[in-house]
C-alpha cells in the first residue's frame, strides 16, 4: 500500500468520521415532551450503562418496547453493542449464509433468492440504521452519564468502520444482488422449453428453465395414462433436473432419448425404469457448476455429484462409470459411446 493510498485512506476515515458525528449527534434524543424519574443508584455507577433498565420507570418500558429504548439510545452500552449490535448481525448473517450456501443447486432458487434478497433489503434498511443511531445514542448518553469516553469512542469508530463496510460491500458486491434480483423476478419468465403430451408420452425438449417441472407435473395430474417421457435438453437447473426426477420415480416412467440428453437432464433420464437411446443419441456427462462460484458453492456442487453418482449406482449403473463421469470439467462434455452405455447399465436398449 502506497504513502498515497495510507493517506487517503486514513483521510476518509477521519472525515467519515466527522460527517457521521455531525448527522447522527443531530438525531441525539432528548425527550422534552413528558419527564420520566430516574433513580440513580450510586453503587451502579461504575457499571456501563448509559440509562440502566432497572432506572427507568415501569411506565416507560411498557410504553416504548424494547426496541424504541435501543433507538432512543436507553439500553445500557454494553447491550447496545454486544447484544443488540453484534449478536444480532452474527444471527443474520447465519440465516443469511444457510439460504445461500445449504441446498443451493437444488432448492427452489426462487424462493432463495426472494429470502435473501428480503433479508439484505431488511438489513440494510432497516436493521443497520435501528443499530447504528441506537448505539450511537447510547455512547452519547454513556458519555453524560458517566463523563467518560473512551468506550463510547470505540463504539463510535466501530460504527464509522460499519457504516464505510457496508457502502462497500455494496457496490462491490453489485453483480451478486443483480444475480438475486434476477432470479427472483427473471428467472420465472424464462421458459426456452416445450412440454407436449402425444398419446401416452410426454415430450421434453429446451432447456429445464424455472417451472419445466410443474408443467410436467400438470400433465402427469391429468393423464394418468402416461407412462414415458422423450427428454431432449442440453440441461438447465439442477433443481429443476431433482424435481423431474422425482416426478419419474413416482410415476415409474420410462425415459427415452432420440438425440441429445446432456448435465441435468441425465439426472432426469437415469430415473426411468426402463431406459432407451437411439443408435446416435448422445448422453453428455460434466462436472457441476454455478453461476455464481466460491468455495462453499463449490464443496455443495461436490456433494451434489457424490449423491447423484450414488443414485445412478442404485439405478443400476456400474461404479466403474460412474467414478470417471464427472471427470469433465464444466465447460466440457464427456459423451461416452453406446457400447460403454450398455455396458455400465446406464441404458437398457438401444431403438430404432
Amino acid at each position: 500500500m502506497s504513502d498515497l493510498e495510507i493517506f487517503v485512506t486514513i483521510g476518509g476515515l477521519l472525515l467519515g468520521y466527522f460527517i457521521v458525528s455531525r448527522l447522527l449527534n443531530n438525531y441525539h434524543f432528548n425527550d422534552t415532551t413528558e419527564s420520566t424519574t430516574v433513580v440513580k443508584d450510586t453503587n451502579k455507577l461504575s457499571g456501563f450503562s448509559a440509562l440502566r433498565p432497572d432506572e427507568i420507570t415501569q411506565k416507560r418500558t411498557i410504553k416504548y418496547g424494547y426496541l424504541k429504548l435501543h433507538w432512543q439510545g436507553k439500553h445500557s452500552l454494553v447491550r447496545s453493542f454486544w447484544i443488540n449490535s453484534v449478536a444480532l448481525t452474527i444471527l443474520l448473517s447465519g440465516i443469511t449464509s444457510y439460504w445461500l450456501y445449504a441446498g443451493t443447486t437444488t432448492e427452489d432458487p426462487v424462493l432463495l433468492a426472494r429470502v435473501v434478497l428480503g433479508l439484505y433489503v431488511f438489513s440494510y434498511v432497516f436493521l443497520l440504521p435501528w443499530q447504528f443511531i441506537g448505539l450511537w445514542r447510547s455512547a452519547n448518553n454513556y458519555i453524560s452519564f458517566h463523563g467518560k469516553s473512551f468506550w463510547p469512542r470505540v463504539a463510535k469508530l466501530i460504527i464509522i468502520l460499519s457504516i464505510l463496510s457496508a457502502f462497500n460491500d455494496i457496490t462491490s458486491e453489485s453483480k451478486f444482488y443483480e444475480d438475486m434480483y434476477h432470479d427472483s423476478f427473471v428467472l420465472t419468465k424464462e421458459q426456452n422449453y416445450e412440454v407436449n403430451l402425444i398419446g401416452d408420452t410426454i415430450y421434453l425438449s429446451g432447456n429445464l428453465n424455472y417451472g419445466i417441472s410443474e408443467k410436467v407435473k400438470d400433465l402427469l395430474s391429468l393423464n394418468l395414462n402416461v407412462d414415458s417421457i422423450v427428454l431432449e435438453s442440453s440441461g438447465g437447473l439442477l433443481y429443476e433436473g431433482a424435481e423431474l426426477s422425482r416426478l419419474v420415480l413416482t410415476r415409474s416412467l420410462n425415459t427415452y432419448t432420440y438425440e441429445h440428453c446432456a448435465s441435468a437432464c441425465t439426472i432426469v433420464f437415469i430415473s426411468g425404469n426402463r431406459r432407451y437411446i437411439s443408435s446416435t443419441a448422445k448422453l453428455g456427462f460434466h462436472q457441476y457448476s454455478y453461476y455464481r462460484p466460491s468455495e462453499l458453492i463449490d464443496l455443495n456442487l461436490f456433494k451434489e455429484q457424490v449423491d447423484d453418482a450414488k443414485f445412478f449406482n442404485r439405478r443400476g449403473v456400474k461404479t466403474e462409470f460412474t467414478d470417471k463421469m464427472y471427470n469433465a470439467k464444466s465447460e466440457d462434455m464427456w459423451y461416452p459411446s453406446t457400447q460403454e452405455l450398455l455396458k455400465y447399465g446406464v441404458i437398457h436398449k438401444v431403438v430404432i
